[in-house]
């Protein structure tokens, strides 16, 4: 946090990311996360110029809720085998 001159504590203001940032957290295409933000699914501000930013702290929560559950080794008594295992049902 900055200070103001009288010494009190200023927040600091919010970042954003672009739009290959989002993509790199959340696995995809730029152009999906452009799809995405059209679709209303993603939050966004545009600049002057017209360009999307997208809220840093929101975006890390959607990729943290999207984080999937890491393969494992599982032993298929059946089989008597291991096998990969998602953890998903299905």
């Amino acid at each position: 946090m900055a200070t103001q001159p009288n010494n009190k504590a200023v927040a600091a203001p919010p970042s954003y990311l672009h739009p290959a940032e989002v993509a790199d957290l959340l696995h995809v295409s730029p152009k999906t996360v452009s799809r995405w933000a059209k679709e209303g699914r993603l939050p966004f501000l545009k600049t002057l110029g017209g360009h999307r930013r997208y809220p840093e702290a929101e975006i890390r929560e959607l990729a943290d809720q999207l984080q999937v559950p890491t393969t494992t080794r599982a032993v298929d008594p059946a089989l008597g085998s291991s096998s990969l295992h998602s953890g998903l049902a299905g």
